[in-house]
């Protein structure tokens, strides 16, 4: 771990929520060097990302950074994890893609029909970066792709992969076309993880 990372968790644990900016400012550093090594912490489960603060000024809220140990002493993972466990053992095999479809549509509330499907698009990042995802999306030739770059889930992703499922069918109601995930927790070349999406027909 370098100094820097030691001191935003030292930072972190002196005041136990903070933005990118704020750790930047009392360490004296770049806010852009600050988001890097808070990246890497996040991937390596020392901090978790646990909600935003709006800004006065034009342009994207700040995200608000704790450290994990913290974040998790509210016992919310334990009991989603023991929630699903329930709910899934409960529901007949066959009946289970489609309990995780509802449940997607229960995150995602009710979805704005028609335009495009680039608007669809723009409309599902906005939605999905209220739910914590820090999405955005690639145009390509083909197809698009959406990549989400936090996994809001990832305290119990282990035990619960079916949750890659319901990301898919939040992406497909979002965006009233299929997709497929190619790429899970893949890591950029700044260590960051991320998901990558498929949209197969665009229409």
């Amino acid at each position: 771990m370098t100094s820097t990372r030691q001191l935003i968790l030292d930072y972190l644990k002196q005041k136990p929520v903070a933005t990118a900016q704020e750790i930047s400012r009392a360490l004296d550093t770049t806010a852009a060097n600050i988001r890097h090594h808070l990246s890497i912490l996040i991937l390596e489960g020392a901090v978790d990302v646990v909600g935003e603060r709006p800004t006065h000024q034009r342009g994207r809220p700040s995200q608000l950074y704790m450290l994990a140990s913290q974040a998790r002493q509210n016992n919310l993972g334990i009991l989603a994890d023991a929630l699903l466990d329930e709910l899934l053992s409960s529901t007949p095999e066959d009946k289970r893609l489609e309990f995780l479809r509802r449940l997607a549509q229960r995150l995602t509330g009710p979805v704005e029909s028609g335009g495009n499907l680039t608007q669809r698009l723009y409309l599902a990042i906005r939605r999905l970066n209220e739910l914590q995802y820090r999405a955005r999306w690639e145009a390509r030739l083909n197809a698009p792709f959406v990549i989400l770059g936090h996994c809001p889930y990832s305290m119990i992703l282990t035990d619960h992969p079916e949750l890659c499922q319901m990301d898919c069918n939040i992406l497909e109601g979002l965006l009233a076309t299929p997709v497929k995930q190619v790429e899970k927790l893949a890591v950029d070349n700044q260590g960051a993880s991320y998901c990558r999406f498929l949209v197969l027909h665009s229409r």
